[in-house]
């Protein structure tokens, strides 16, 4: 018989790569050879102009400068929004373009010459939504100002190569999670478990599960096999449109015996993820969900 365990890693094979403090000018994200929006009304626009400006993608908002012959610089933001997270553009001092972790980008660029360019003008689920597809880095949509008409994200396959994490104080989380989820970066830690779930914040954070919610964390809840015990069927959750997965399977437990199963996927809708996976026959199989950071080197 097959034996079976819901084991969850979180920490050491979770791909996450973590900056100190905002990226400075030089040091964008955008691909060097697809750095390009267009607009019928001005022409092309570079997200990536020279290597000394260009935009940055973060986990929660976008930064940086892009350039257009037509119309001139083109600011989506500063990096340091005024509550650590997100741009609130209500203001000439806290304005950009958001991205909400899971693709979708919102919020405002802003251009001395054309004025504001709105990114968040339609629903989640409309198609030309202005968004970023995770496991690719491509932007897609569109977004809109008033002034210049519509601004085409993909018509030159405009893609970001990482997307940045800043992590201030070195502890494995990223600042802007911390201020959304604590207001503040000394709370939460590798050794904090602010909801007493058994789950530290930090594999909260690299999960994308809720640190205020016992009931919010990654783990394996049901299993069916096939009659040979050589394909299996996984139910596991919380799961978040965030991250990506693979399924690793070992016959013992061993350090050296774990192989992956998958290639990187996506989550279901909603919060819970079925995958059905292959292995060898043998006597017994363990198994265990690596939860990946998209985009990251």
């Amino acid at each position: 018989m097959i034996t079976t365990r819901p084991t969850v890693l979180l920490t050491a094979l979770a791909a996450t790569h973590l900056g100190v403090g905002p990226l400075q000018a030089g040091n964008s994200t955008i691909a060097p050879d697809a750095g390009n929006a267009w607009s019928a009304n001005v022409g092309w626009i570079k997200l990536r102009p020279n290597s000394a400006d260009g935009v940055v993608v973060g986990e929660r908002f976008l930064s940086g400068r892009a350039w257009s012959a037509n119309a001139g610089w083109i600011d989506l933001g500063s990096g340091a929004p005024a509550n650590g997270f997100a741009y609130q553009n209500n203001s000439a001092t806290d304005f950009g373009v958001n991205h909400d972790g899971s693709g979708l980008l919102n919020g405002y660029a802003y251009g001395a010459n054309i004025g504001w360019i709105h990114f968040g003008w339609a629903a989640p689920d409309d198609p030309n939504r202005p968004r970023i597809d995770l496991r690719t880095g491509r932007f897609l949509g569109f977004a809109y100002g008033a002034n210049i008409g519509w601004i085409n994200l993909a018509a030159a396959s405009l893609a970001t190569e990482s997307i940045n994490i800043v992590d201030s104080d070195l502890d494995g989380i990223a600042d802007s999670w911390e201020f959304a989820n604590f207001g503040n970066l000394t709370t939460a830690g590798p050794g904090t478990d602010s909801d007493g779930d058994g789950r530290s914040d930090l594999d909260e954070y690299l999960a994308g599960t809720d640190p205020h919610d016992p009931a919010s964390f990654l783990s394996i809840v049901s299993q069916s096999y096939n009659a040979t015990r050589t394909q299996a069927s996984l139910t596991f959750g919380t799961t978040h449109p965030a991250r990506l997965y693979r399924i690793q399977s070992s016959p013992n437990l061993t350090a050296n015996s774990w192989t992956f199963l998958t290639e990187p996927f996506g989550p279901a809708s909603g919060n819970v993820t079925t995958r059905s996976v292959t292995f060898p026959a043998g006597p017994s199989r363990f198994f265990r969900v690596v939860v990946l950071q998209p985009l990251q080197p």
